[in-house]
């Protein structure tokens, strides 16, 4: 998925310069000697590094600061390892404009915690009023400009400051809106380029660590507004399940989900030998020859040959249990059916997907 044209124009994307940012309106830094908590902290977000070889000595990254309390731990956490781990990185932000002076404000203190670090800077500074404003909407925002950042600064990562609330709470997201294994398996520690260091550190030890360190941080109004569906799981759903059924109920659901992470990696590396006739904008294969595969290989083929169609984003379960009534129906051996772009066609033997 790419921005259109004019959504490039409106946005900027602009270094943060000197000048901008004087000791006047730099909001001060005041960090603490590492407190032995900090120390044990540090030592488990490197066990993290290793167990799943996040990154190399001598490596770059993007680091994408926010402002809030999870990303200002993850850039304090890189700044106190840089010297030993010998690597570089640049800091990423983007202001949607959305919450008026508060995004401002956010902009505003992760320029000066980069001047703090004496790090540099570039922000997205996206003017341009947005009709969609989704969450999902505003990750593909993100994210892209994350990459092309990468691309253009040559680094080798991407570093997101997930932590285990959030795995817990996205697994739990997806589980209730029905998801299969590649859902479930949610945010994985390393994705591409994508890293994620404080992925096994819980909320409340981050927000210790800062206290610890006394760094402030800035808090999102909207993440207390009861209408979004991710704050009604983080504050009444699993509040609930650790009172009456777990006290690690956090934990034990982040767990699960790396766990079916690595499932799903080895699932997706298993070879169907499916052969496919490909041109530019269709493929083709036996339905004979993809029924023969066990139902969860079928699964994951078919989201294999829907990605391209999708912008390389996984189909939801609903497109996928289309597909599969069709592909397995006896009573007809003609189908045709369209989505958003995207046609299905089923002539006897043959499966095809093109775009239209």
């Amino acid at each position: 998925m790419t921005p259109s044209s004019k959504t490039n124009k409106a946005s900027s994307m602009r270094r943060s310069k000197k000048s901008s940012l004087s000791s006047k309106n730099a909001p001060p830094l005041y960090k603490a000697p590492p407190s032995p908590f900090v120390r044990r902290f540090i030592k488990r977000v490197l066990n993290t590094v290793n167990k799943f070889e996040l990154w190399h000595t001598g490596d770059s990254f993007i680091v994408c600061v926010s402002g809030g309390p999870d990303s200002l731990c993850l850039l304090d956490v890189l700044t106190l390892l840089q010297k030993k781990q010998n690597f570089t990185f640049h800091i990423a932000h983007v202001n949607y404009h959305l919450r008026g002076k508060d995004s401002d404000l956010d902009e505003k203190l992760v320029k000066a915690r980069a001047k703090n670090y004496s790090l540099p800077c570039t922000v997205l500074s996206q003017e341009k009023k947005l009709q969609d404003t989704s969450e999902e909407k505003l990750r593909d925002i993100r994210y892209i400009f994350f990459e092309k950042l990468r691309t253009k600064k040559n680094a080798d990562h991407i570093v997101i400051a997930h932590n285990q609330d959030d795995q817990a709470e996205t697994f739990l997201m997806r589980l209730l809106r029905g998801s299969g294994l590649s859902g479930l398996s949610a945010m994985r520690p390393k994705n591409g380029s994508i890293i994620r260091p404080l992925i096994e550190m819980s909320r409340s030890d981050i927000l210790q660590y800062l206290k610890d360190r006394g760094i402030t941080f800035r808090e999102d109004k909207s993440n207390a507004d009861p209408r979004y569906f991710r704050n009604k799981v983080r504050r009444e759903l699993i509040p609930f399940l650790e009172e009456k059924f777990q006290p690690q109920t956090r934990k034990l659901l982040a767990e699960t989900a790396i766990l079916l992470g690595e499932d799903y990696a080895v699932l997706s590396d298993i070879p169907t030998k499916l052969p496919l006739k490909q041109e530019a904008f269709s493929v083709e294969c036996s339905r004979r020859v993809l029924l023969k595969l066990p139902t969860a290989l079928i699964h994951q083929e078919i989201r294999s040959l829907l990605r391209p169609f999708l912008d390389g984003k996984n189909p939801n379960k609903n497109l996928i249990n289309e597909l599969m009534k069709a592909i397995k129906s006896t009573k007809s051996k003609t189908q045709t059916l369209t989505f958003r772009g995207l046609k299905f066609i089923r002539n006897g033997d043959r499966v095809r997907l093109l775009n239209f």
